[in-house]
């Protein structure tokens, strides 16, 4: 991981406890080049503080050794950040600012089959298939599919976003249940166009459904 703040430092590096991935960090890309280069690393983390050294060190890692080319890279970034030149970088993964110990778990989570880590939560999460409207800036809803839904949040796939995100809003429909809407925020964008959403302002009835819901799912999915 390269990062120079102190309290990024802390949050990723609780998050990849809970989640049994072992984090290196670096506060150069000297030193984070040199670590590279002579130990065996899955994943890099940068954040886009600096983006032009973030990019010119991960050209160097993945320049470096066939471990560099194949090294899942997540970036730690704002909302506003130009995603075709952070994707453009080799990037898998986008957390985006500002940062919480949820929004960096849930982040990391969302890659971390490939990172080889071991699966932890503090709710349930199901996996689902389901039709659903996500309206973006206060417009027109556009469709997308919910991936997996827990409590707290949910992985999308859609197709087109705007650059800049302001407001989101997801109705949906779980299987049995009533439709409902919520507020969310984007915690994380992959490089396939799957998104990562937190729900936020959430209403008693919303928290009470959609916990039952996922309680009751996962654990019938267990006993299957």
């Amino acid at each position: 991981m390269l990062c120079r703040q102190p309290e990024t430092v802390a949050l990723v590096t609780r998050a990849c406890r809970e989640l049994g991935v072992d984090l290196q960090h670096c506060s150069s890309a000297k030193t984070a080049l040199q670590e590279f280069k002579g130990q065996c690393f899955q994943g890099i983390i940068v954040d886009d503080q600096d983006s032009q050294g973030a990019t010119d060190l991960l050209k160097d890692i993945q320049e470096s050794t066939p471990a560099g080319r194949k090294a899942l890279v997540i970036a730690l970034a704002r909302t506003d950040a130009a995603l075709d030149a952070v994707f453009g970088a080799g990037t898998h993964l986008v957390i985006y600012k500002p940062l919480t110990h949820d929004r960096v778990r849930n982040g990391l989570r969302a890659i971390r089959t490939l990172m080889g880590g071991r699966r932890q939560r503090s709710s349930p999460r199901v996996k689902v298939d389901l039709a659903a409207k996500l309206a973006i800036n206060e417009t027109e809803a556009v469709p997308v599919k919910i991936l997996d839904i827990s409590r707290g949040g949910a992985a999308l796939q859609v197709q087109g976003m705007p650059p800049t995100i302001k407001s989101l809003k997801l109705s949906f429909a779980l299987p049995g249940e009533k439709s409902t809407t919520a507020a969310a925020q984007l915690v994380w964008r992959d490089a396939r166009g799957n998104l990562g959403i937190e729900f936020v302002n959430r209403e008693p009835e919303f928290t009470l459904l959609v916990s039952k819901w996922t309680k009751d799912n996962a654990a019938l999915k267990q006993t299957v």
